[in-house]
Formats: C-alpha cells, sequence, structure tokens
C-alpha cells in the first residue's frame, strides 16, 4: 500500500514539475514575442521620429527656396506686364502654393512652389511606409527690418505609420528671412518703361561729402545705392507702386544719366527716388560738384552731409 501511494506522489511531482515547465516555457515564448514586437515598434518609432525631424528641415528649405522664387516671380511679372503687384500679401500666397499671378502660370515657380516641395516629401514618406498630410493654414509675409523680408507658413502635419505603430498630430509654424539684396526695385522697372534695372544694394558709405569733396555722393548716385529711411517706402511698398514713407524704408538717388542715355524723359525734381517717381512738391536745390541735373529736397541735404554745398 505504501509502495502504491509512494508511485503516485511520484508521478504527481513529475506532473507538477512538467507542468511547471511548460507554464514557464510557454510565459517565456509569449514574454519573447512580446520583447520582439517591442523592439518592431520602438525601431518604427524611432523611424518616425528622425523622419520627422527631417521633415522639419526640408520644409524650413523649402519655405525658403519657393519664397526666394516667389519674389523673383513677381519681379518677372512686373516687368513683363509693366504693372505693379495689386496685393502683394495675396499674390505671394498664390505663387508660393499654386505657382500662379491670377491663374496664370510663372515659369520661374515650376516645381519650386511649397506644395511641390510638400509633394516631393510625401513621396520619400511613402517609401518608408509612413503616410504624411499637411495642409497649410496660413501664409503671410512682413518686414520688421529695412533689407529683409519674414515669410510665415502655418501648417498642420498627420504623420501616420502604414503598420499602425504610431502616428503623430502637430502644428508647425515655419519662418524663413529672405534678403531683398539683389532684388530689382520695382519702381525703377515701371518708371523707366522696363528699359533701366536697379537691383537693391545696400551703400558702402556713412558720410557722403567732407568739406567740398563730393566723391561718396557722386558714387552713391552713379551706382544708385540704398541707404535706409524714415520717410522712404519699404520693399513691399514699392512692388505695390506705394511710395509714402515708413520707419523702415530704404531710398535711393536716381541717376538721371541713364535716363537720358535710354531716350527717357527727365524730371526737374529731387533725385531721391521716391520723390523723383511721386508727385511729391518739394524745395529743391542744386549741389555743387555734382551734374547740373543732380538736385536735392530740403529734407534730404543733411541726410546727405550737403547742407553747406547748395546754390
Amino acid at each position: 500500500m505504501f509502495k502504491k501511494n509512494n508511485k503516485k506522489g511520484i508521478f504527481f511531482t513529475v506532473a507538477a514539475i512538467v507542468l511547471s515547465v511548460v507554464i514557464i516555457l510557454s510565459f517565456t515564448a509569449v514574454e519573447y514575442r512580446l520583447k520582439e514586437k517591442m523592439d518592431v515598434i520602438e525601431t518604427r518609432i524611432t523611424t518616425m521620429n528622425n523622419f520627422i525631424k527631417d521633415i522639419e528641415q526640408d520644409l524650413q528649405k523649402g519655405v525658403y527656396i519657393a519664397s526666394f522664387r516667389a519674389f523673383l516671380g513677381m519681379s518677372q511679372y512686373i516687368a513683363s506686364n509693366g504693372t505693379y503687384i495689386d496685393n502683394v500679401e495675396n499674390t505671394f500666397n498664390e505663387l508660393i502654393l499654386n505657382g500662379t499671378i491670377n491663374n496664370q502660370k510663372v515659369s520661374l515657380m515650376t516645381d519650386s512652389t511649397f506644395t511641390d516641395w510638400v509633394n516631393k516629401i510625401q513621396l520619400e514618406a511613402d517609401k518608408i511606409d509612413i503616410i504624411v498630410n499637411f495642409n497649410v493654414d496660413d501664409v503671410t509675409i512682413s518686414q520688421d527690418q529695412p533689407w529683409h523680408v519674414q515669410v510665415d507658413i502655418d501648417i498642420d502635419m498627420e504623420v501616420n505609420d502604414k503598420k499602425q505603430t504610431s502616428s503623430w498630430n502637430m502644428n508647425k509654424n515655419i519662418k524663413t528671412n529672405i534678403s531683398i539684396v539683389g532684388l530689382e526695385d520695382p519702381v525703377y522697372v515701371i518708371n523707366s518703361y522696363g528699359r533701366i534695372i536697379n537691383s537693391i544694394r545696400i551703400s558702402p558709405f556713412e558720410q557722403f561729402a567732407t568739406g567740398s569733396n563730393v566723391d561718396n555722393l557722386l558714387t552713391q548716385m552713379n551706382e544708385s545705392y540704398y541707404i535706409t529711411s524714415n520717410m522712404s517706402p519699404t520693399f513691399l511698398m514699392r512692388m505695390e507702386g506705394n511710395l509714402a514713407g515708413s520707419e523702415i524704408g530704404i531710398e535711393s538717388l536716381v541717376n538721371l544719366q541713364e535716363f537720358i542715355d535710354q531716350g527717357l524723359t527727365t524730371k526737374d525734381r529731387s533725385t531721391v527716388d521716391y520723390i523723383y517717381f511721386g508727385n511729391q512738391t518739394t524745395t529743391n536745390y542744386r549741389i555743387n560738384g555734382t551734374p547740373s541735373w543732380f538736385k536735392l529736397d530740403f529734407e534730404h541735404l543733411s541726410v546727405y552731409d550737403v547742407e553747406h554745398l547748395t546754390s
């Protein structure tokens, strides 16, 4: 009797051990599969996170390139049509997103709009099984300094993994500054019927006359360099033909000899560009040592250091 009970005890012990081993192995297998799955998810999340960082850099680059070409496109439109831009912000918005002005294609924007840039990002995302959707909420341009235009784009972005491991929803405000140096001043283009192009270049001079020496002034005039002025219009205002003053305005001196050489009629006015091309009435003065057609209005005598050289 004792032997039978002993055998039964051994049987149940062995069975318990086997069952325990099976349970342990089952849990180990489940744990391994779970860890393997977690590793896959972690890898996908890392891949998506890195891709999102790349997206942000690509969007920044895309905004800059599309914005710069949009300004070139507006300059091209002004030169081709002989008219200013009615509303710079609306036109810029249309150009950067659609590559058109008044629904007409602008060649400079071919494959270079912000929309084109976004489409390229989506194609690259698809190659690594990521779905990216963009929605542009707002595009604005502004100036708070003389030599740069700021572009702001608000964009909603949704990023999903095709394997359904993770997703992101976010709003991004992308800013970039576009230098106006080197861009064409539309005021010259319009008022010379496209015959004279004056690119914006910052004056190297801080003083224009010393005693009777007006060499710097003459170079300033001959090259039509630009200086900052709170009496003159900004670059964006110039694109709309608005010659009113601004705290962050810029101005140049018109080289009338270029107009004479092009057979264009000249006017007896101050050669400060926004006055010469505008309709202000000013009291003007001849400056000793300069061409007979060169005149400055009273307000600009001190700006160009020539109060003592009037005649």
